[in-house]
């Protein structure tokens, strides 16, 4: 997600001065080329993060799940929650944040006016009188961050504040719109109507906030009457500034600037500024990709050494996004069923085998973990004796200075032998050392009841001291011993690795 931008820039010529580069009458030379470089980076193309909770009161209707034609302050993923509280809650693009919010005020089923119907402000806490119980969110994942809180209430109400403790606002619910109006008004005389609006902002893009955890406390403002509301909160990133360096190497330029673990960059450049860097410029010398999706280096900051300029004049910008995750959820769901690209299977030829599909035999899970197909030995029935087979995924590579997580869901039932009994295991391999497990980061002797303990999550953490900046691959493995005794096998479904939050 693109967001705004603080930034720093600091440009080192050897040889040239300031007052050169702003000269009308200076010849066209590397200092001008450095001065369209500057005027480019000032603005970088930061990620941010947003997490968006509306305050449900039931699941009725008027919960509003979808927020069908309401535009949010920020778009993405919104969590729905009727709970007085919610913990690790995702942000707007689903990914598990550590988050939490306590909400235990009551709760409205609708708050008047049909046109707030899928918007945050249809339903939510509601309060009659000054002191309601605070909303707490704590654990909040960014170091720098806003807060956009949603503001409602009934007709009859005409004033209503919240605060942070540090900043105060108060608000006329506008009931009947969901065109968003914020309220700036710090001051209020009492029995006078506040300001007609439906959101407060908390921190700003030039003076986040940055305690890992903020209190709302609200309630009527002094002589109001009726009933005010809160219907939901988007706390969002303030990406930390980009210092962008660049220093003459010969020719070309040596860059620099500081980044996160978990982010990639692009360079962009254009000759001219006709157009903005979000809509009409391109990686710097494409169709060449050596500018695309340049990995956090994991000390902090990212070099690039030795850059051309394409040209006697280029503006140059950089762009930063979510790292796309190492292996993204396998859920084995594509049609017709089969192994996904780049997973492999292997098996000893004595009639079992890793297959995909809906589990159908007699010892099998009854269900996929989710969806309907998963990865199985012998998806329709009992693995057989002396069985050694593999499934291993395709190449994930690691980032540089950065760990991983492997999840999945497991689905096991063997023979629970006392000596020599079938196992399942997970190993984690060194694609650059010809697939050679990596010493520690492995799941041994799997076993289980599978009728009795169905389906259940597992997770491997990877550090980065062993697979930072590596190629490797995930194998499940299942043997069998010969002694007559087969049941349903090893079952796994939502495999993924995943990278720590930036």
């Amino acid at each position: 997600m693109v967001g705004p931008a603080r930034s720093g820039f600091t440009v080192n010529v050897p040889g040239c001065r300031q007052n050169s580069l702003m000269s009308k009458s200076t010849p066209f030379g590397i200092c001008q080329a450095l001065l369209f470089v500057a005027a480019a980076a000032l603005g970088p193309l930061c990620a941010q993060g947003v997490i968006s909770i509306n305050l449900k009161a039931s699941n009725s209707f008027n919960s509003q799940n979808t927020f069908a034609g309401f535009s949010a302050w920020e778009p993405g993923t919104w969590v729905n929650t009727a709970s007085a509280s919610a913990t690790d809650v995702p942000d707007a693009t689903g990914n598990v944040t550590t988050l939490d919010i306590s909400a235990p005020g009551p709760r409205a089923l609708s708050f008047s006016g049909a046109t707030l119907n899928f918007s945050p402000m249809k339903s939510g806490i509601q309060f009659f009188g000054a002191n309601p119980p605070p909303t707490v969110i704590s654990q909040i994942p960014y170091p720098g961050y806003k807060v956009i809180v949603y503001l409602t209430g009934y007709d009859g109400n005409n004033a209503s504040y919240i605060t942070d403790g540090a900043t105060t606002y108060y608000w006329d619910p506008k009931a009947f719109s969901t065109i968003l109006t914020r309220t700036t008004q710090s001051a209020h005389e009492p029995g006078t109507p506040a300001t007609k609006a439906n959101i407060a902002v908390f921190g700003s893009d030039e003076n986040p906030l940055t305690d890992s955890s903020i209190t709302f406390n609200f309630g009527l403002a002094p002589g109001a009457s009726g009933g005010g509301g809160i219907g939901g909160f988007q706390v969002i990133e303030v990406p930390d500034p980009i210092e962008l360096t660049i220093d003459r190497n010969g020719a070309n330029y040596d860059l620099s600037w500081n980044s996160k673990v978990g982010r990639v960059y692009d360079l962009l450049s254009s000759a001219d500024l006709s157009d903005l860097p979000t809509t009409g410029w391109d990686i710097h010398l494409a169709p060449l990709t050596t500018y695309r999706a340049i990995p956090a280096s994991g000390t902090g900051t990212t070099v690039l050494d030795d850059v051309p300029s394409d040209g006697p004049r280029r503006f140059f910008v950089i762009r930063e996004s979510e790292a796309p995750q190492p292996l993204p959820l396998e859920d084995f769901d594509a049609q017709p069923a089969a192994l996904p690209p780049g997973w492999t299977a292997r098996d000893s030829g004595n009639g079992t085998a890793w297959q995909v599909g809906a589990p159908t035999g007699e010892n099998s899970p009854p269900a996929a973990a989710s969806g309907q197909n998963s990865a199985g030995t012998n998806i329709n029935g009992n693995y057989r004796d002396g069985a050694d087979v593999t499934l291993t995924s395709p190449e994930i590579v690691i980032p540089p200075g950065t760990g991983a997580l492997l999840s999945f869901s497991q689905f096991i039932d063997t023979d629970l032998a006392a000596t020599d009994p079938d196992l399942g295991s997970v190993r984690i391999l060194d694609v650059d050392n010809q697939d050679a497990p990596i010493t520690g980061l492995e799941i041994s002797s799997i076993e289980g009841d599978g009728a009795g303990a169905g389906w259940t999550n597992q997770s491997l953490p990877l550090p980065a001291g062993d697979v930072a900046g590596k190629t490797i691959k995930v194998e499940f493995r299942f043997t069998s011993n010969a002694d007559g005794n087969v049941w349903g096998g090893f079952y796994i479904d939502d495999v993924s690795v995943t990278l720590p939050q930036p």
